[in-house]
């Protein structure tokens, strides 16, 4: 989407809806959602990965790699997190 697409958006938020609504442009190649069964290790990798997380929609944690290599690596540092490319609803 280009900028003007996103303003256009933000002005039908806030004409029709009466919602605010800003955009800030992320560097993310895909997202994958998370899990661990080790709490230990979960919040380790929820610790150091931080800048990478996000809740989605329905309330799932998903990690957001900015690279297919950044992905690749963080899979082999965290091998105890599941990296799901779908989820089921």
């Amino acid at each position: 989407m280009g900028v003007l697409q996103y303003e256009v958006v933000a002005y039908r938020l806030k004409d029709e809806y009466k919602v605010e609504a800003m955009y800030e442009p992320v560097n993310t190649t895909t997202a994958r959602w998370v899990e661990c069964e080790d709490p230990k290790k979960f919040e380790e990798f929820k610790r150091k990965c931080a800048d990478n997380l996000a809740i989605d929609g329905g309330g799932h944690l998903t990690y957001l790699a900015p690279t297919r290599v950044n992905l690749s690596l963080t899979q082999e540092r965290y091998p105890d997190v599941v990296f799901r490319s779908t989820r089921e609803h």
